[in-house]
Formats: C-alpha cells, structure tokens, sequence
C-alpha cells in the first residue's frame, strides 16, 4: 500500500455492519453549522444591497471591494489574512463581535454645545440584542433650526434627566470600559465620541478608554463615488436598504447604523475583514511608526510552529501559533500593529524562541500547553483549560458536576468551562422540565443531557417570543442566556466519541499543499503523536508503530487527562474533509442516527431567530 491515494477509510462513512467506517459517526453528529446569526431584518438588508450592487452595475462595487481589500492589505500586518482563527487570540471574528452602536443630537455642531438626546444600540453574535434611548435636558436652549431638524423641542426636554445622570446610565448599560469591552460604533465617531468625552469630562468622571469603529470611515473605504453620491447617514442607509430610515432621531439613527454595520460585515469580509480588530484598524486614521523589523525575524523558517516572545531574562511574555512563523512574527513589526497591549509586549520582546512542528494542529495544541504551563502575562486567552464541568440527569432533575465517569460519559452534556456556564445550560433543561408533565419529563431530560433531541431548544425559543410578546425582557434575555449555555454544550457533545476512546489513528495530507501525508495518534480526547509520511511511501511501518501506542491511564475519568480545548482541535481535524481513518480503539454507543435533527445546524438559527424578536426596553 502507498500513500498516493487515500489512506485509510473516509472518518465519516458509515455502514451497517459496525465496521471501521461508522467508528467517526460521533464526530460528525450534533455539528450545527456556524452561521453568523443575523436575525430577519439583517437578511433583508443582504437582499436588499445585492439588488442595490445589481442596480448601480456591479462592476464598480467589486472594483470597491477590490480596493478595499488592497488597503487592509496595506494597513494590517502581513500574513494576517492567511492565518485563520488561531489560539493566540488577539482576533474576534465580525460575526461574533460585542458592538454598541451610538448616535447623539445635539443644540449644535460646535463644541459648546450640548447633548439633547442618545440613543444606542447592543449587538451581539450578529444580532440586535438591547436598545437604549434618553432625552438629556441641556444647560443651553435648542435653536429653533435644531427642532426643525429633530423634532426635539424645548417641551420634551423640559423634564428629562441632566447628562449627568444620563451619561451614567449609558455608560452602566453599555459596559465601555469594562474588561470585556464592547466596540463603539458611530457614524462620524469623532462626532459622537468627541462630545461623550466632553460631556464625561465636564461631569468630572473618567471617560473609559474604548475601541472605536466609524462606519463613515468604513463607507469612504468600500463605497467610493459614483458608487454613492456622498457618505452621509442616510444615503448609506439607503444603499444598503436598511429597514430603519435616518430622521435625526438618536435611537432611529442608531438602528439605522447598526444595520449598516451589519451589511459592512457581510460585504467586507469579501476582502478579508473578518476580525473585529480589521475594522478597529482600518477606520483608525491616526498615522503609525513602522516599527523596525528586528534581526532575528529574518532567521525564523516559513514551517507551522509555536513562537515563545521572550525578554532581556529569557521569561516568556506571549506564547503563539502559526501556519508561518517567519511571516507571523514579521507582522507584529508592522505599522498596521496598533495594538496597544501588543505593542507594549513586542517593545519589551529580546528575541523569540521558535519550535516548529509538522502540522498547524501541532502548533496549536502545544500553544495551549505552553500557555498553560508558563501563564504568559500578555496572553489573553487560553488560559482557562483545566476546569471541566458537565450537567448529568439525578434524580429527576439536571444537576452540574466537575467530573464524569467514561461510562457516564454518554449520557452528560459538555464540557464547560466555567460552572457558572454549566449552570446557565442546566437552567433551561429545568425551565423545560417545569412546563412538562410527570410522565414525559424523564425522557426530556434524558434527551436533553444526551443532546438527542431539540426538545429544549424548541420550548425556550417559544418560551422567549412569549416573554418578549407580553414585555417580559429581562426575562426573554435570561431564557435567551440559558438556551445559548445549552447549545454550547450541544456542540461540545460532539468531543464524547474522543473523550471515549482509548486510542485513535488517523491520517491527514500535510498543510500548505506539502506533498505526502501525517498521521496522529491520540488516547482520550489527547494528542500523543504524528509523523510525516513521504510521498509514495508504504505507510505501514508508522501505523504499525503509532497503534501499537499504549492508551494513557485516566483512572476511569472523562477528560482527565486533555483540556477541553485540545479535544475540542481534535475533533474539528477529524470532521476535517479529507481525514482518514486508521484506527478507531472503543465503540461508539451513543452516536447519533444520520437522520438526527442535531446534525442540521438549526440550534444556532432557533437561538437567533428568537433573539431578532426581542425588542428591550433600556430603562428594565
């Protein structure tokens, strides 16, 4: 046998017969499809631009596009766009991004003047999630133009809150300057956030240090003239056919631009801004010191690896992963690495120690190990791998655990990371469990820790529509928290099969188009080993040697031996089109049907269709 065709069996063949080819089912089941999760109006505004780009010729707006795609290029760092999602983490795709959309009037355009109203938007996963509006009473009376123009009259404001109160509410409401930040987002952000700042600074409180993205910066990129006549709110409205109309009004506006992020979203990412930071980076005209390029870049080889940024000590500041570390490291020494945190770390670097590997899998699971190991001070990520935490059925109810049996395996839903996540998904099992009667909830809760059913999902997105119909928001948004937790752990049922098996041999065709193939060995949701078979080459020797590979001890425990992470890199290599199986050492009894309603990707669509429906009051 060679290795220039297939090796091994394909992982997600099956058969009836219980022969090799139905030893990956598990892998495969229960893998919903990761859509961004834009809700119905977001739909409609895709619709709509794809007609408005029909109507204008098509030519000049993938022209547009094509130029936008040339100065990401120029302004982010080399290499970035190739890379994909990595561990090291400093990139947040669009899709899943935390925006706060904001959009203020005012008595005036000068800086003395005074803000009358603000309105904001929250955006999460895609998807509208929270609104906030307030009048502001100002210290100075609205010119009767300014009415003319928003309708706010001196009437309506006569009794509203100063901006001191109403700055503290949205600053609260928003999260700007909590650890885990929101990005805000505006239309002529110097505008917006330039009269925020003012405001916070005459109410003497600080104004928190927040990452900005203005969406007429992004307009004046992607949508040259004649392409739209000019960059005005309401005229990129109506090129992307947003289901809001600008009326200077601060929350109408407000969705009017959360809608135009969205279409942004979509139509950049043609270009390569996928991440949060792209958008971060490219609507930031502030100029950049290219930082210079040190000597030891130009050493490092162009292989997968692990890089370990070290100082004048040889202590290990940040540890990554890449496809090519010579292209990776070069592009922290970029001027489109604006970072601050990033480039506090690259000032402090004396060297970087380079550990190259076979595999980009390879690379990324030591980058979990290493980080674990050493806590490097400027990785952000990554660091929470050891906590496991499942939810199981006891007596008659879900109940959060830290560990489970392999044979209890099967029948617990997760892992999770946190026990407070955990306790979310067990939440809406038990919100379920409420509304059904004795005789069916014993299999509603077996179905639902086994992750075989939609039982749960379809009752909380019913359940949320019904709270968000009668006004009960607080209420939809904690049932909307619960069923996110539990489609998670949905998801992650997809690692059981591993978590079970005492070994697994598999084969893959090496990164990059490199001729020839590598196969892994890993026991027990862990990776052990691989090696490089050459092209043409009898592999049989290296199979024979990786099953031979002794299973590690667990002592009868489930992932007590791998983080959750590098099971979860695992399972995602063998889902992999292309992943052949060698070896499968364990059965599978627990694996889904074919036919099984988790395999179709409608978790993430339930969750986010319920959550277009939600419309929050900001002041609940």
């Amino acid at each position: 046998m060679t290795c220039d065709g297939a090796l091994g069996e394909p992982a997600a063949t099956i058969d009836s017969t219980g022969s090799v080819e139905r030893r990956l089912v598990g892998l495969t089941q229960l893998h919903p499809a990761r859509v961004p999760p834009h809700d119905e109006m977001n739909r409609a505004v895709r619709s709509q631009r794809r007609g408005a780009m029909q109507d204008s010729g098509g030519f000049q707006t993938h022209d547009a596009v094509d130029g936008f795609a040339a100065q990401l290029i120029e302004k982010r760092a080399v290499g970035l766009a190739d890379e994909g999602p990595g561990l090291d983490a400093v990139g947040t795709p669009t899709s899943g991004g935390h925006w706060v959309v904001v959009d203020l009037e005012t008595t005036g355009l000068g800086a003395g003047a005074d803000i009358t109203e603000i309105g904001a938007v929250r955006i999460r996963d895609g998807a509208v999630v929270d609104e906030f509006s307030s009048l502001v009473k100002p210290s100075r009376p609205i010119p009767p133009f300014i009415t003319s123009l928003t309708g706010i009259t001196p009437a309506m404001v006569a009794d509203a809150d100063p901006i001191a109160s109403v700055l503290e509410h949205f600053l609260e409401w928003s999260g700007l300057g909590a650890s885990d930040s929101p990005v805000l987002v505006a239309h002529n952000a110097s505008f917006d956030v330039g009269f925020l700042r003012r405001a916070a600074r005459a109410c003497a409180r600080p104004w928190p240090r927040v990452r900005v993205v203005d969406t007429l910066a992004l307009a004046r990129l992607a949508l040259p003239r004649p392409l739209v006549r000019n960059h005005k709110l309401g005229t990129v409205a109506s090129y992307f056919g947003t289901a809001t109309v600008p009326e200077h009004r601060a929350l109408g506006d407000a969705r009017a631009t959360a809608e135009i992020l969205l279409g942004f979203i979509d139509l950049l990412a043609a270009a390569g801004a996928t991440d949060v930071e792209d958008l971060i980076v490219l609507t930031d005209q502030a100029p950049a010191r290219r930082p210079s390029t040190p000597d030891f870049v130009t050493d490092l080889p162009a292989s997968p690896g692990v890089y370990h940024f070290i100082d004048t000590a040889g202590d290990t500041l940040y540890v990554g992963s890449a496809s090519s570390l010579k292209s990776r490291v070069g592009s922290y020494y970029t001027k489109a690495e604006k970072r601050p945190k990033v480039q506090r770390m690259v000032s402090l670097a004396a060297g970087v120690r380079p550990y190259p590997t076979a595999s980009i899998l390879e690379a990324r699971i030591r980058e979990l190990r290493d980080i674990k190991a050493l806590a490097p001070p400027y990785n952000s990520a990554s660091r929470r791998q050891g906590s496991q935490h499942w939810v199981i059925a006891e007596a008659d109810r879900p109940r959060v655990v830290s560990s489970v049996t392999l044979d209890d395996l099967p029948n617990a839903l997760g892992p999770f990371g946190t026990r407070a996540h955990a306790q979310r998904a067990a939440g809406a099992i038990a919100r379920v469990l409420a509304q059904a009667d004795h005789d069916s909830s014993g299999a509603i809760l077996d179905e639902a820790v086994e992750a075989s059913s939609l039982a749960v999902p379809n009752a909380l997105t019913s359940l949320m529509e019904r709270l968000s119909a009668q006004g009960l928001f607080e209420a939809a948004a904690g049932a909307r928290d619960e069923l996110s937790a539990y489609i998670t752990g949905v998801e992650r049922a997809t690692m059981r099969p591993l978590l079970a098996a005492p070994r697994i041999v598999w084969g893959a065709r090496r990164d990059g188009g490199e001729p020839g193939w590598i196969l892994h060995v890993a026991s027990y949701g862990r990776h052990l080993s691989s090696v490089v078979v050459p092209p043409r080459s009898d592999p049989s020797p290296w199979i024979d040697v990786l099953t031979s590979t002794e299973p590690i001890e667990t002592g009868g425990m489930a992932a007590s031996v791998a983080s959750w992470a590098e099971t979860s890199l695992l399972c995602a290599e063998l889902c992999r089109e292309g992943t052949r199986l060698v070896e499968w050492n364990g059965p599978l009894p627990w694996a889904q049907p074919v036919d099984s309603p988790l395999r179709d990707g409608r978790l993430r669509e339930l969750l986010a269709h319920a959550t277009a429906q939600q419309r929050h009051d900001p002041r609940t």
